[in-house]
């Protein structure tokens, strides 16, 4: 489906994004403050200045996830136009997998289906996962092994 012709909502969509804006906000603000102490630190600070800044203003930035009440839409990761819209009540089940080079987000669906998009944050999606999907998830190994 084409991005442009995504349904439209009452409520805007939440959307999740690559770069994780408000870490690096943070991170930004954490080195003013070693900064402005005036100790062995502010060499740290101006160190964490710089990188927030380079990865706020250079790094690239591309919506991965757009969560709303009624659908979630995974964005295409070679042509950003399009999208795969999935809504909730067609959710079997879903599974955030742990890989080295990128985390998946698996969705099962009713038809038999599995739509799976790379993910860097579990934090950032379990949220709406377990608010529009209440009790669907299957813990990954992992997860499993933390618990224990």
């Amino acid at each position: 489906m084409k991005v442009r012709n995504l349904p439209q909502t009452k409520n805007q969509p939440y959307s999740i994004h690559v770069k994780p804006v408000f870490a690096l906000c943070v991170m930004g603000i954490a080195g003013i403050g070693l900064l402005l102490t005036r100790t062995a630190f502010a060499g740290l600070g101006v160190m964490l200045i710089v990188i927030a800044i380079f990865a706020l203003l250079m790094m690239p930035d591309r919506i991965l996830l757009q969560v709303s009440p009624e659908y979630l839409a995974m964005f295409n990761l070679r042509d950003p136009s399009k999208c795969t819209v999935v809504y909730w009540d067609e959710v079997v089940n879903w599974q955030y997998e742990y890989h080295s080079p990128a985390d998946i987000l698996a969705l099962s669906l009713i038809d038999g289906s599995t739509q799976t998009i790379e993910m860097f944050s579990r934090r950032s999606v379990s949220r709406f996962m377990n608010l529009y999907a209440p009790g669907k998830e299957i813990r990954s190994s992992r997860r499993k092994e933390k618990d224990a």
